[in-house]
């Protein structure tokens, strides 16, 4: 009813109060949804968070299979290749392919999230200091259109990335150690050597396999909480040296791509190109150090006897051995990844 109006018929009728009449009607609300703003502004908020999970997620499954291969050229004396995934179909079946997926799928996820999270933050922070310092702000410098790479914007980009790498380091060891163990469980249970005459036996393919909770156990039972930090010295300088080349390239290279390609914004085009290429140059320079820190990873579990010779068909092995299928494998997960993480951030921008 207007205000300042009354009702002639009800104006010396009593008063009710509410509670006494008609209940009055309030609007339902569920206290576990929001509206299209509130929630569009939650995802703008923590567009990295999102972007960089569900690019994760669909790139390692991708990719899957080739680490595989690549984890098990890297531990055990394979000739090739082909002789590697040979060994993997006769022996293992389709299942070698996928073994030891899921630690990757939760633990890259969330160690991905906190690497882009942390990085994001780190170069804005560096880049305001070095604002303060010569009165020029790197990353403002970065987003004009046209710009070329200074020394001001790659030193930003790699000094990010070095803190993003040593940060995640801890938090991604115990997974990738797991991924490693269950992955190589077979190779090791067969005295590791890889011989000709293992891919004849098919009594391999029933062989039970390590899952991923029973692994973390019986390193624990064995080793203690440390053990699941085998090797953390090299992952940690891996992930360090890694991840600020990584970081570096893709920005620099996504810089000059741009540039070169003109006024287009697509996320398949300067991100698809600089992610191909971002990820082979770091490998080349940490290849041996993840090679080293994989073998040590891989014969924790295992008689004594299976681990001993696992060891000395390590020894026989060259420390850049399977370094072509992680780069097939890098290289196709970082051109998922990052297009599809460019073009997620694209469309979050969007949003009302």
């Amino acid at each position: 009813m207007p205000t300042g109006m009354t009702d002639k018929h009800n104006e010396h009728a009593p008063f009710t109060p509410p509670s006494q009449s008609s209940p009055v009607i309030m609007p339902a609300r569920n206290r576990w949804t929001m509206d299209e703003t509130a929630r569009n502004r939650l995802i703008k908020r923590y567009k990295t968070q999102v972007a960089s999970g569900v690019s994760t997620v669909c790139a390692t499954l991708a990719v899957t299979p080739l680490e595989n291969v690549k984890t098990r050229m890297q531990t055990h004396n394979f000739q090739n290749v082909f002789q590697c995934m040979r060994y993997l179909w006769r022996t293992e079946g389709p299942r070698g392919y996928v073994a030891g997926a899921l630690p990757p799928l939760a633990s890259v996820t969330v160690v991905r999230v906190v690497n882009f999270s942390t990085y994001n933050a780190a170069k804005h922070r560096i880049s305001d200091f070095i604002e303060r310092l010569t009165g020029e702000s790197p990353l403002e410098k970065y987003n004009q259109r046209g710009s070329a790479p200074t020394l001001s914007t790659t030193f930003t980009f790699i000094g990010a990335g070095l803190v993003a790498g040593l940060i995640t380091s801890p938090l991604a060891c115990p997974f990738e150690l797991a991924k490693n163990v269950v992955q190589t469980s077979v190779l090791v249970s067969n005295r590791a050597q890889a011989s000709p005459d293992a891919v004849r036996d098919p009594s391999l393919r029933s062989k039970p396999r390590l899952g991923t909770i029973e692994a973390i156990r019986q390193i624990v039972q064995r080793y203690g909480f440390r053990g699941l930090y085998t090797g953390f010295k090299l992952h940690a300088m891996r992930d360090t040296l890694g991840s600020g080349l990584y970081f570096a390239v893709y920005e620099t290279v996504k810089q000059i791509a741009a540039r070169e390609l003109g006024p287009d914004k697509s996320p398949f085009g300067a991100p698809m190109i600089a992610g191909a290429i971002c990820s082979t140059v770091p490998w080349f320079c940490t290849y041996p150090l993840d090679t080293r820190k994989t073998r040590a990873q891989s014969v924790l579990l295992g008689k004594k006897k299976e681990v001993g010779e696992a060891s000395a068909a390590v020894a026989r092995s060259s420390m850049y051995k399977g370094l072509s299928i992680i780069l097939i494998r890098t290289g196709v997960n970082n051109m998922i990844l990052l297009s599809m993480f460019e073009y997620i951030k694209m469309r979050i921008n969007e949003l009302d």
